[in-house]
């Protein structure tokens, strides 16, 4: 079974713009005072291109330019890609990956409603696999508050660490027949 979630349950809603005509000096305070690494770029309330950090390196420090030197149209990157609210957080993950980029704008409509990074989905990763690791340690319990001593299992001993399939019950643990007789 595989449980889809959609980009909209883990987004940012509040994302930190920046209008077309701005100068980049403007922009980068933003980043600054919002702690972001990248802002989106708007013309008419419409996003149409991002500016992270990497860019200000690359076409602005790099090239030993004043930020007045650059306007935002052409520090950005254009076009923008970005996906829907409701598209899958797995896609997201692949698209991201394949395409190499580490944030990507939600657009409804040509809105912008959020922002999604590669932090948000390890995040959410992170988060998933402790839920996994409870739950299995919760099944786990629940085996063993059942009858089981004197049950054979197929698995891991959980002493040595080798499959059998003459696993035992004794007082928890499950357990081969060699680390039985020790």
């Amino acid at each position: 079974m595989e449980v889809k979630m959609p980009v909209k349950e883990i987004m940012t809603r509040d994302v930190v713009t920046v209008d077309i005509k701005s100068d980049v000096r403007h922009l980068a305070v933003k980043m600054l005072t919002y702690k972001v690494g990248s802002v989106i770029v708007t013309d008419n309330k419409q996003p149409v291109g991002v500016v992270t950090e990497r860019d200000i390196v690359r076409k602005i420090v790099s090239k030993n330019l004043r930020p007045d030197e650059i306007s935002i149209k052409e520090l950005m990157t254009t076009p923008l890609i970005s996906i829907s609210s409701s598209e899958d957080v797995t896609e997201t993950m692949h698209k991201m990956v394949k395409m190499e980029i580490r944030r990507l704008p939600v657009v409804e409509n040509g809105k912008l409603v959020g922002i999604i990074t590669d932090t948000d989905l390890i995040a959410v990763s992170a988060e998933m696999g402790s839920i996994f690791s409870d739950l299995i340690k919760m099944h786990r319990e629940k085996l063993f508050t059942m009858e089981t001593e004197g049950r054979t299992f197929k698995g891991i001993c959980e002493d040595c660490g080798y499959i059998s399939d003459n696993l035992l019950t004794i007082e928890g643990k499950l357990l081969c027949e060699s680390c039985r007789e020790t």
